[in-house]
């Protein structure tokens, strides 16, 4: 499962990276987004973004359930992550634990290849990600009442508008994902308490959280 998310996250941020002009995440300034889940996760996510996706918060709550072999292993979760330009949070809120890494080289990169290009051009060098990658674009499906760009990779299949997925089915050695967006509103006022960190977390850098892990090798 985890491996699966991997790729699914992967190649929302390759997609999404098209969309950083001059510090922007997405093409929208605002938005508020509610998912359903489902396949072997099921639950919801709730997604609210500002400042053209620099701002971000989101909020998932979810039970996965992996079958093998005839045994079943199911394990809930409740995760906030929160976005700060180039700074992301991390919180298990059923712990109590939380992580902080930097994403600064990812923005800065993102800046570079797509400095000075107006929407058109972004929109053509998504596509050209998309295909460089192995994908294959199918053309473009009304959902939520947005036209969505629809893509496959592989057995994977994606609906994202303006750089924002909203509609993803993910499948790896007999393991289902899927994101579907069951509300979207753009431009939305999204509150500043929304970008606050959890008073009562602790966050750790990235590195000293690995580094707290247990040592198995001697």
């Amino acid at each position: 499962m985890k491996t699966k998310i991997i790729i699914f996250l992967s190649l929302f941020f390759t997609v999404s990276l098209l969309a950083q002009q001059q510090g922007k995440y997405y093409f929208t300034k605002s938005g508020h987004i509610e998912y359903t889940l489902g396949g072997n996760t099921t639950g919801t996510k709730s997604v609210w973004f500002d400042n053209y996706g620099m701002l971000m918060y989101t909020l998932t709550e979810s039970t996965t359930t992996v079958k093998i072999m005839g045994f079943s292993n199911k394990t809930s979760e409740k995760k906030l992550e929160i976005r700060k330009g180039n700074q992301i949070w991390l919180a298990n809120l059923l712990d109590n634990t939380g992580s902080q890494m930097s994403i600064e080289a990812q923005t800065e990169i993102g800046k570079e290849i797509t400095s000075g290009q107006s929407d058109a051009q972004l929109h053509a060098k998504e596509r050209k990600i998309i295909t460089d990658i192995g994908g294959e674009i199918e053309g473009y499906e009304n959902f939520l009442g947005r036209n969505c760009l629809k893509f496959t990779l592989g057995s994977n299949k994606f609906l994202q508008f303006k750089g924002i997925p909203l509609k993803s089915f993910t499948t790896l050695i007999g393991i289902t994902y899927t994101e579907t967006a069951t509300s979207f509103d753009t431009n939305a006022a999204v509150p500043a308490t929304k970008f606050e960190l959890p008073k009562n977390i602790k966050f750790q850098q990235m590195g000293e959280a690995l580094d707290a892990l247990p040592n198995e090798t001697n």
